[in-house]
């Protein structure tokens, strides 16, 4: 099982998640170039780049077997890479509250403008300005990554059905860590950003025939943090449908 952690985010963040799931099976996670120790990161950043460094990782390290990949938020945009680039090595899939191709620009619509302005103007140019390590990331990296995911645009990459029957587990927050309310039809507020960012993931689980859409209880976006209970039994209920050949979608279905 390979983890690939989101955005900003390094391995630190997964180690009780990595360490529950040792004793299932063997557990690879890294830092991304530019991430704590790990060089800098000298190309655009774009997935395909990331895909290739996790395989050559994958090589280093003498990983040499099939993968369960983990991608949380834009861990999910590489982890798709890798399978749409070895698509041969992959054998089951988890999305954690995973980015989309093309997000910034459906998502807007639905954002006041003082969060649009902070997406788009401040965040990269409160990095680019940074003479510090967030986190031990190299700030040059970091906006590397984020240019290379805001020019993403929708892609047919990996198009319904992909996966063919490859277990897939989709991972998607609580409504109502979004912004701009909306009326649901029981008269529920229900973010209308949200609506957008579930229909995002709905896409994702027609990637494979057996696939399974849950929505977290009680998680924001970090929902390796906020729910890992969760995140740590969809992995296993993945990991024993890749061995045992069983349908993920009739062990619990989805929503």
């Amino acid at each position: 099982m390979v983890i690939e952690p989101g955005w900003g985010s390094t391995v630190e963040s997964w180690e009780a998640i990595a360490q529950a799931l040792a004793t299932d099976t063997t557990v690879v996670t890294y830092d991304r170039a530019g991430y704590r120790t790990s060089d800098r990161a000298r190309d655009r950043r774009t997935p395909d780049d990331v895909a290739r460094d996790l395989q050559g990782v994958l090589d280093a390290v003498g990983v040499d077997g099939p993968l369960v990949l983990v991608g949380h938020s834009a861990g999910g945009l590489y982890a798709r890479a890798f399978a749409a680039r070895y698509g041969e090595r992959v054998v089951g899939l988890v999305l954690v509250d995973t980015a989309y191709e093309g997000q910034w620009r459906m998502l807007a619509r639905h954002l006041p403008l003082r969060a649009r302005l902070e997406q788009r103007v401040l965040t990269p140019v409160g990095i680019a300005l940074s003479r510090r390590k967030p986190g031990g990331i190299d700030p040059r990296t970091l906006l590397r990554e984020l240019r290379g995911w805001m020019r993403l645009a929708p892609s047919a990459r990996l198009g319904p059905g992909a996966l063919g029957s490859r277990p897939l587990a989709v991972l998607t927050r609580t409504p109502g860590d979004l912004l701009t309310n909306e009326l649901d039809g029981d008269g529920t507020a229900v973010p209308a950003a949200w609506r957008c960012w579930h229909g995002f993931h709905q896409e994702l689980a027609r990637l494979s025939g057996d696939s399974r859409h849950v929505v977290a209880e009680r998680s924001g976006h970090n929902m390796h943090l906020d729910e890992p209970s969760l995140v740590v039994t969809t992995i296993r209920d993945v990991l024993r449908s890749v061995r045992t050949g069983s349908r993920l979608e009739a062990d619990r279905p989805g929503q």
